[in-house]
């Protein structure tokens, strides 16, 4: 999981805990609020089970019991000398009495008459405490403490517990000191109900009806829970600032983090390789620089998410078996990895295991086994040098020696680094024959010997520039296409083609064949810039041919089809050039949009030795044959090779025996000349 995920998770979890903490205290404080929050001894009920005692106290007094009430009745005649109420028995615990300290208030229904005009109609209430410590016991000399409330008996009362106080009279006759006379109800052994006047001071008949005895309490006591949720949320509210310093810490970190790791895979970025890239300043490591060949093929079939997450499977996949082997690994751009190994380079075996891990097939749901294609350069470094750009140029160097070869790998080496420098030396100079125009055009006639007339011409790119003079255009050609000048040469070989071409009065049925860069098919824009180059010159498409080599139907893909499909559609032919050599299937064949197919003019030099090339050019002519392509020999030099092509079926020839490459002009004279006189 990412960091970004953790802290995400982190965010999640913090929530939820906070809202099930909200949720939880908001409904304690529903329930702390609501009746089910109370809890009540219903004394009147427990007195029928005899679980408490309900007497009359006095001395001529009648206790009567009806269904949920209590009734007593004094006589009182001496006056001064007795009492009259009701005495409750709580429930003994082992001699401690019964607790009220979970309890808040008494409730009950007191009614009251008296015969006496004196009497004030109050009521005491008394809660009798026993006294728990034997200490207090012998210096109080007494075993209980009384507690007292008056109050008017007119109905039904609520009486808070808390406003019970320890009777004045109780701390006068015991000389209670003033530490032992404090509230005390954990240890209550009776409530006691009397009229106010004790003894009574007044003589007559007295009654008290006593019903609906209840102690009423809070299972949750409000003002503790108040409390505690008031220190929970003040937990809570520190925990979140706390939590939120830590998430922000750890937004941060990722967010430093992000700035030098790659977004898709786990990798350090190009900035990310700068920073680490100083620590190891001076050690001996290895560099091993992987470049994505086929990047982008994958974005345009698949596009950027696939390839991306490839690339992801491919390292996460693999990674692990390496990280402990490189310092630093790191992913320059998108198709641009590079790898610093500690010490030496890797053996044989592990460096083809390094590979080989890199272009596994990785099967992606919905597209099935996808894989990489690389080229991979290495330097070895004794000592690795403070300035970064000069391992990545060997490397790079190194990668481009093996771009158009089968090798996956190459060292970096003296040899290497020349030949390096002879390519650039040749891209400057094809950008100074370009800024001079110093390329110009010879054309190889095309023969038809069935007529026995030249049909046609191929441009031929030459250059006057004398570094370059001498040099088959394959050489410099080859540099322009790894280096991207071919884009350049091509169009202004098309242009200076169709400006020779324009220029001479030729026949209808006359031909100008011009090759291209297979690397203009992948260009999707090509097809727009060529159209508008012909529609300028005012010459039909219908003249024209394009001529792709062979082996560019190795990798040729959807995109290359459409675009010679969109040439030939506007009338211009495709001719495949150098037919035989590419290992082109049949299957290829048949999808490749092409007019003409060209024999490679070393199958045509070979053909008068009796080793199998008689054979293969019988097969390539059956095979354009079978696909209704027109057939072209190239490279016919002797009479005996023309006359042997001209007994297989091959009518159309190229070749030092029809002419070499000249220019236009002298085109237009040899037809005239074959013509008359033939070759």
């Amino acid at each position: 999981m990412s960091l970004f995920r953790e802290v995400l998770a982190l965010k999640k979890t913090y929530k939820m805990i906070f809202l099930c903490l909200l949720f939880f205290s908001f409904f304690v404080v529903l329930f702390a609020n609501s009746q089910y929050n109370i809890k009540t001894l219903d004394l009147i009920e427990m007195a029928k089970k005899n679980e408490v005692v309900i007497e009359a106290s006095g001395t001529d007094v009648n206790l009567t019991r009806k269904k949920n009430s209590f009734l007593v009745e004094c006589w009182v005649k001496v006056v001064g000398n007795d009492i009259c109420g009701i005495f409750v028995g709580l429930p003994d615990n082992n001699g401690f009495g019964f607790s009220l300290n979970d309890f808040d208030s008494l409730d009950f229904n007191i009614t009251q008459a008296s015969t006496s005009k004196s009497y004030d109609e109050r009521i005491r209430v008394f809660v009798r405490t026993n006294l728990s410590s034997k200490e207090e016991i012998a210096k109080l000399g007494t075993q209980y403490k009384y507690h007292a409330v008056r109050i008017k008996a007119d109905g039904n009362k609520v009486v808070p517990l808390t406003r019970f106080k320890v009777e004045t009279w109780w701390e006068d006759m015991n000389r209670v000191p003033f530490e032992l006379a404090y509230y005390d109800i954990s240890n209550v052994s009776s409530i006691e109900f009397f009229f106010n006047e004790m003894p009574v001071l007044s003589p007559g008949k007295y009654s008290m009806s006593l019903s609906d005895l209840k102690i009423s309490g809070k299972i949750i006591n409000q003002n503790l829970l108040y409390k505690i949720l008031t220190v929970l949320w003040l937990f809570v509210a520190a925990l979140a600032c706390v939590l939120y310093l830590i998430i922000k810490y750890k937004e941060l970190k990722k967010l430093k983090g992000q700035a030098y790791r790659d977004s898709y895979v786990d990798l350090f970025n190009a900035l990310g390789f700068e920073l680490k890239y100083s620590k190891y300043i001076g050690k001996k490591t290895t560099v091993y620089r992987v470049k994505i060949i086929n990047w982008q093929s994958l974005l345009r079939h698949f596009g950027l998410s696939t390839a991306n997450h490839l690339l992801n499977e491919v390292i996460g996949k693999n990674a692990p078996r390496y990280r402990a082997e490189f310092y630093l690994s790191a992913r320059l751009n998108e198709n641009d990895l590079v790898f610093i190994k500690k010490g030496e380079r890797f053996s044989e075996e592990i460096e083809k295991d390094f590979i080989d891990s890199l272009i596994t097939s990785i099967n992606i749901i919905g597209l099935g086994d996808l894989c990489l294609d690389v080229k991979v350069g290495v330097s070895e470094e004794i000592s690795l040098p403070e300035n970064k750009a000069i391992i990545l140029e060997r490397t790079e160097i190194s990668i481009q020696s093996i771009l158009n070869s089968k090798s996956f790998l190459q060292l970096y080496t003296n040899d290497v680094g020349r030949e390096a420098e002879k390519k650039a030396h040749l891209e400057s100079l094809i950008k100074v024959a370009l800024k001079k125009d110093a390329f110009y055009l010879l054309y190889m006639p095309l023969y038809r010997a069935s007529s026995k007339k030249i049909v046609g011409v191929e441009a031929l790119l030459r250059c006057s520039l004398p570094e370059l003079y001498s040099l088959s255009p394959e050489v410099y050609v080859s540099v322009a296409e790894e280096t991207g000048l071919i884009r350049d040469i091509d169009f202004m070989v098309i242009e200076k083609a169709l400006a020779d071409f324009k220029i001479f009065e030729l026949r209808e049925d006359f031909t100008l064949s011009i090759n291209i860069s297979s690397k203009e098919l992948l260009d999707t824009s090509f097809v727009h810039h060529f159209k508008e180059r012909v529609l300028k010159s005012g010459i039909s498409f219908e003249k024209l041919c394009l001529e792709i080599t062979e082996t560019f139907l190795l990798d040729i893909d959807a995109t290359c089809i459409k675009t010679l499909s969109d040439i030939r559609s506007m009338g211009c032919r495709v001719s495949l050039d150098d037919f035989g050599t590419g290992y082109t299937s049949f299957q290829q064949l048949i999808n490749f949009p092409a007019d003409e197919i060209k024999i490679d003019k070393g199958f045509v030099s070979g053909i008068q030795n009796d080793k199998g090339y008689g054979a293969i050019v019988d097969s390539l002519i059956l095979i354009a044959d079978s696909y209704q392509y027109t057939i072209v020999a190239e490279g016919v030099e002797t009479r005996d090779v023309y006359q042997l092509l001209t007994d297989k079926g091959c009518d159309l020839f190229q070749g030092y025996y029809i002419s070499k490459p000249v220019s236009l002009n002298d085109i237009v004279v040899l037809s005239n000349k074959i013509e008359d006189g033939g070759l």
